[in-house]
């Protein structure tokens, strides 16, 4: 006669590969057809360490609800099978408590600073994006020279006599005339210094809508521009 193995809450595990029969085994054989989200489970009032457990008589197999693998919810959030909430457990096996819903609770919408805060994360985010693609091309060794040679650019533009020893060295390891090299320099500074307090006006402006902003609505609707930093 074959022994059939429960577990420590008398859960069905399978067939023994036994022929004695051994701790937690049941002689009387389980049905064979059990409903899906079920498991057989034998119950008994004999103590699972006493000799006569499992023997025909002693007991029932009955099918009871698994909700082992279930996602289950407090209303607090995603519970833990087995773990404590409020004083209350439950292990998964049977009927699912009151306390308990397979529904994940409704999530609370944020509050208007909160709205603020999110949406001002994103315009932000966007806005180092559009920052980062003004200078992409450029190796990091080469940006770190840039304040140096605005400064003596602009010093140029403004006194034609002063010094620009920095730009004097490009020049000549580019080949070209220092005239030229503080020429284009500033070109390109002056060319930077627009996109970028295009970029930042707009950041500002931007993050000043949301903060006056006073309905979800409202903030919702300020967003980087699809054009990068011009409205």
């Amino acid at each position: 006669m074959p022994n059939f193995q429960t577990d420590a809450h008398g859960l069905l595990c399978g067939q023994s590969s036994y022929a004695d029969k051994g701790f937690g085994d049941v002689i009387v054989r389980p049905p064979s057809e059990v409903p899906a989200g079920q498991v057989l489970r034998w119950a008994s009032s004999v103590d699972i360490n006493a000799v006569e457990y499992g023997d025909p008589g002693t007991g029932v197999w009955e099918r009871v609800d698994d909700h082992r693998q279930t996602s289950l919810y407090t209303s607090d959030g995603l519970y833990t099978v087995g773990s404590e909430h409020k004083g209350q457990t439950y292990n998964g096996l049977g009927p699912v408590p009151a306390w308990l819903s397979v529904e994940a609770p409704p999530v609370a919408e944020p509050t208007l600073v909160q709205l603020q805060a999110m949406q001002l994360a994103q315009i932000n985010a966007a806005f180092e994006q559009a920052a980062i693609e003004l200078t992409s091309g450029y190796p990091e060794a080469e940006r770190l020279t840039w304040p140096e040679q605005r400064t003596e650019a602009l010093a140029w533009a403004a006194d034609p006599t002063a010094p620009t020893p920095y730009l004097d060295g490009l020049a000549a390891a580019r080949g070209i005339s220092a005239q030229d090299m503080r020429q284009k320099t500033l070109d390109q500074a002056r060319l930077f210094l627009q996109s970028s307090q295009q970029l930042v006006g707009t950041r500002q402006r931007l993050r000043d809508q949301v903060q006056v902003a006073l309905t979800a609505q409202a903030v919702k609707a300020v967003v980087w521009p699809v054009s990068g930093g011009e409205a």
